[in-house]
């Protein structure tokens, strides 16, 4: 039996949106038989229960993996959960060869098939290149200058290798003697440890834009028109990333209705945004040219 190991961090906050990752990948991929780990520390007996309820009904395990969270007490990890950090701990706690990491801020559209049989047995991962990280930032991490970054996003892991290169005791003493605040935090101490060995995916796979138009040249020094345009209209992988999610009242995220819909296949269907407030339902519906006119023409007319 060929078994698919994935793999999630959360805390007990985000179990709803874990759900609706998870959901979308399994309705997905109906073929494929599923090992999923969860990475967690305080979920709640009713987050398992509703958790549990999902992966009942397809060709899928799961698993909890908990452990000391004091090893991250001293990280101040800003607007993010400290669960980022959890993904540290993949190579002490699964051992299997091969594992494909999703955030829980994602969508799967599609069969992960192709991505999951990509081959990685001579790089530490395959993940989709990040194109808004600057080469100073990169060179202030410690990587070389033929080295380019990734969105820790989509991870598909090279776990043997991880684990020959004892990589967590890698990964613990990089954080402990940064000398500065690291910006994306664990992505940034797996891009300066691995350094440029990486293979990289196309942007299909970890769509982590709204409007890709929007940021067009930036996403060109990255990735071809084609691949662009594929992960516009074909995406396997939606990341939803930034600050406001699909599930905020005020997210104008082109594609969050996908996040509504696999919300409606879960326990957590009668979920109401906690944003949704007057004020903002009267901002949201304001049209742009009178809630922030400069803004506006700024849009229209740039500088």
């Amino acid at each position: 039996m060929n078994i698919k190991n994935i793999i999630f961090t959360a805390d007990n906050n985000y179990m709803q949106h874990l759900a609706v990752t998870l959901i979308s990948l399994l309705e997905n991929n109906k073929n494929s038989v599923f090992k999923i780990y969860i990475f967690n520390n305080d979920i709640s007996k009713s987050n398992k229960e509703n958790i549990e309820s999902i992966a009942s009904k397809y060709n899928c395990s799961l698993v909890y993996i908990h452990f000391d969270v004091s090893l991250f007490k001293h990280i101040d990890a800003g607007r993010f959960s400290i669960a980022t950090y959890y993904r540290l701990l993949i190579p002490e706690y699964i051992d299997v060869d091969k594992a494909l990491y999703l955030d829980v801020d994602m969508v799967v559209n599609d069969s992960i098939d192709m991505l999951y049989n990509t081959d990685v047995s001579d790089v530490y991962v395959a993940a989709v290149e990040d194109a808004w990280k600057q080469r100073e930032y990169l060179n202030k991490l410690g990587m070389s200058s033929f080295a380019n970054y990734f969105n820790a996003g989509v991870l598909l892991i090279n776990l043997k290798k991880w684990r020959e290169e004892k990589l967590f005791k890698k990964f613990i003493d990089y954080e402990k003697a940064s000398t500065f605040p690291l910006v994306s935090h664990d992505q940034d101490i797996f891009n300066a440890i691995f350094n440029g060995k990486w293979k990289k995916l196309p942007l299909k796979y970890n769509q982590y834009e709204k409007n890709p138009d929007l940021d067009r040249e930036k996403l060109l020094t990255c990735f071809s028109e084609e691949e662009i345009r594929e992960a516009q209209e074909n995406p396997v992988i939606i990341h939803y990333i930034g600050g406001r999610k699909p599930w905020h009242y005020r997210s104008e995220h082109n594609q969050k209705s996908l996040y509504w819909k696999y919300l409606a296949l879960t326990p957590y269907k009668g979920y109401q945004p906690s944003d949704k407030t007057l004020r903002n339902i009267i901002s949201k519906n304001t049209p742009a040219i009178i809630r922030n006119p400069k803004r506006y023409f700024k849009s229209l007319f740039g500088n």
